[in-house]
């Protein structure tokens, strides 16, 4: 019994301690409306699809830098484990924008979204991408629009 519960152990993943079996790397670039998204504030969130078959609890997540590409990590490893994921890219304006509403409310700054709200759901993203070992070149793009 002992051994049964060791074989389910090893299988569950890579002996690291972070339940990872694969990785691989995951790197793109990511544009709106056709010119670069630069945001400081700019991340991307791959967040894996059931419905697909990837029932993964690891989520893998990136920044952007100045050109507009970004890297992904998971569980702070480089990339992702293979599956489809929902892809949630969010990026804010530096300057916080005061509310409108009651009194009370207006005093606060709130942070503007510089994307349309569909980016920014796991439920509404239009954004699907399948990590897999051998990407073919620009798997990884992501070309978001404001339309």
């Amino acid at each position: 019994m002992r051994s049964l519960c060791f074989l389910a152990l090893l299988s569950a993943g890579c002996g690291d301690g972070s339940g990872i079996d694969e990785i691989y790397p995951v790197r793109g670039k990511i544009s709106f409306d056709g010119e670069p998204l630069v945001a400081e504030s700019t991340t991307v969130l791959f967040q894996p699809d059931a419905e697909r078959g990837n029932d993964r609890p690891f989520q893998a997540i990136g920044t952007v830098d100045r050109d507009g590409n970004y890297t992904l990590k998971t569980e702070g490893q480089n990339g992702a484990c293979p599956g489809w994921y929902k892809v949630v890219v969010t990026a804010l304006a530096e300057t916080p924008q005061h509310a409108t509403g009651p009194k009370d409310a207006r005093s606060r700054p709130v942070a503007k979204s510089l994307l349309p709200a569909r980016y920014g759901q796991a439920q509404t993203t239009p954004l699907e991408v399948e990590v897999v070992a051998q990407p073919d070149d620009g798997a990884y793009d992501l070309e978001l629009t404001s339309e």
